[in-house]
């Protein structure tokens, strides 16, 4: 009996630990900056004190954006919902 509250108490927890949550956006726009690639999703709402809008690394910081693969980047379009884990 007790072996079998382990067991089950094991895979609960396994459950719970491999659990991931995803968090799903629209692609708003998408850019290759210097080999990087970069979708943009969600206007960036931090005000930006720069006279520019372009970020230190190249890419515009007027959305949120994530960095992506070349194979992600090519797969996606823009106004396609990109799904990933948080």
């Amino acid at each position: 009996m007790i072996q079998k509250k382990i067991i089950i108490l094991f895979i609960f927890l396994l459950a719970i630990c491999c659990a991931k949550e995803k968090e799903c956006v629209i692609i708003l726009s998408k850019e290759e900056v210097s080999g990087s690639y970069y979708f943009y999703f969600r206007p960036n709402y931090i005000p930006n004190t720069q006279s520019t809008n372009i970020g230190m690394d190249g890419h515009n910081s007027n959305y949120t954006s994530g960095k992506v693969s070349q194979e992600k980047f090519d797969q996606y379009e823009i106004g396609d919902e990109y799904c990933f884990d948080i």
